[in-house]
């Protein structure tokens, strides 16, 4: 008889497990769209059917993330004109309320088009694409800002090396911050300037410690860093290139990144990659391209060695920028920006093979979509 009840609590469970229930945010452009600021959705696993909770009003929020707790999140602000900065918003439950906003001092700092947050602790830390440095936002207790309290920009003036002249600056593009998942470091990488900046992870609101370049193309043709991951132990990162269309594999330790495998992502030449995520099993690696031939590419990734091997792809819909797995693997959703719709895929999970639904989340100019 205990047997059987163990039985049936372990069924249940495995049921409650695959009826997952799990909460969406979503980021947007607001600028010319019909979209209105950050929506946060349910999402049911078993049945691939998403419901509008609540949506706070924000301006161009295109890239959102949350506090470890999940009881905050924080957007961009992703513009160039004076407005560009970070807002942060309650999440109570089911509803998402406005808490703060903070702007980038232009006056102590190039920070334009904000596009990627990484929570640092005490800090938000925000990479700034047109401005071409990284800016970092103390926080109160309440989760709202204090000010920016420290920035690191890398915008450099190129010499010709014969006459001695200056032919102007080589802009940096800030694309995205990691933490290592040692937790030593932060690594920052730049499209502009075709490398991976390292900074030492320190405590408290000055998270960016000693810098120095961790990798730089070395190459001719300009590959353009844009987001990276690791893997779940921690030894090996993945780079995806948006100029290049490139797909760079390091392995990682402790701070260095020895770079063991270079491919073409996909053979679109769209110089448009956007995205990069690991299933939850760690078997295969997903990338999203854009401009051309717009889709996602799946690899299988061997275990022993970290390194990739392309195993298919999938079309989506126009300007697949950001995408999610759910924590189930069973699901992959993608924005489409150009579509006004996150389309959204089933996974094989022997096979890493991506399925569209049929159905997808009807929202204005979805760029990033993070599944809580």
């Amino acid at each position: 008889m205990f047997r059987t009840v163990l039985a049936l609590i372990g069924l249940t469970a495995a049921m409650t497990i695959h009826a997952q229930e799990y909460r969406l945010l979503v980021g947007t452009y607001t600028e010319n769209t019909s979209a209105e600021g950050v929506y946060l959705y349910s999402f049911d696993s078993k049945r691939a059917d998403a419901t509008l909770l609540s949506m706070a009003p924000s301006g161009n929020p295109s890239f959102v993330i949350t506090n470890p707790e999940k009881t905050r999140v924080y957007s961009v602000n992703e513009f160039n004109d004076g407005r560009q900065g970070v807002s942060a918003f309650a999440l109570e439950g089911n509803a998402l309320k406005n808490l703060d906003s903070a702007v980038i001092p232009k006056d102590k700092v190039d920070g334009e088009d904000p596009c990627n947050l990484l929570y640092a602790g005490e800090t938000i830390i925000s990479s700034n694409y047109t401005g071409g440095s990284v800016t970092a936002f103390a926080l109160n207790e309440d989760g709202g800002f204090t000010g920016m309290s420290q920035y690191f920009s890398c915008n450099a003036e190129y010499w010709q090396v014969i006459t001695g002249l200056s032919l102007g600056e080589t802009p940096a593009h800030m694309h995205c911050a990691v933490t290592s998942p040692d937790g030593k470091y932060i690594f920052v990488t730049n499209l502009g300037m075709d490398c991976i900046h390292r900074f030492v992870r320190t405590e408290g609101i000055h998270p960016l410690g000693n810098s120095t370049v961790a990798w730089k193309n070395a190459g001719l043709v300009k590959f353009g860093p844009r987001h990276m991951v690791f893997s779940a132990d921690g030894r090996y990162a993945y780079l995806l290139c948006e100029l290049g269309d490139k797909l760079v594999v390091f392995e990682y330790d402790n701070g260095e990144l020895a770079p063991m495998q270079t491919l073409t992502a996909y053979k679109g030449k769209g110089h448009g990659s956007a995205d990069i995520h690991i299933s939850p099993d760690g078997r295969f690696l997903y990338t999203s391209h854009r401009l051309k031939e717009d889709g996602i590419a799946i690899f299988s990734i061997d275990e022993a060695t970290g390194k990739v091997k392309k195993a298919g792809y999938q079309p989506t819909g126009r300007h697949p920028r950001n995408f999610a797995i759910t924590p189930d693997g069973s699901w992959l959703l993608c924005a489409c920006r150009d579509d006004n719709r996150i389309e959204i895929y089933s996974i094989d999970k022997k096979t890493g093979a991506l399925t569209s639904s049929g159905k997808a989340i009807e929202v204005g100019a979805p760029v990033c979509v993070q599944i809580l």
